[in-house]
């Protein structure tokens, strides 16, 4: 999965777009997946601070690991 196929899985999974930010500047209480040199980051921003923060070397292995996150918790 990259991060087109995430986004439409998360729309088709019913998890709204103000949950989360796919490649873009993290937003208070959001899930964020982002892209830090050669890494893919996943974490839930929050009061100004990534928390779970989780790295991967894989986009498509960070993406599986976002969707999971926002569709089963």
């Amino acid at each position: 999965m990259n991060v087109l196929e995430l986004k439409n899985a998360l729309a088709e999974s019913g998890v709204t777009p103000d949950r989360y930010r796919l490649l873009e500047a993290p937003d208070d209480n959001t899930w964020c997946l982002r892209r830090q040199g050669k890494a893919w980051l996943v974490f839930y921003f929050e009061r100004g601070t990534k928390r779970d923060l989780q790295r991967f070397k894989v986009e498509s292995i960070a993406c599986e690991y976002f969707y999971n996150k926002l569709v089963h918790g």
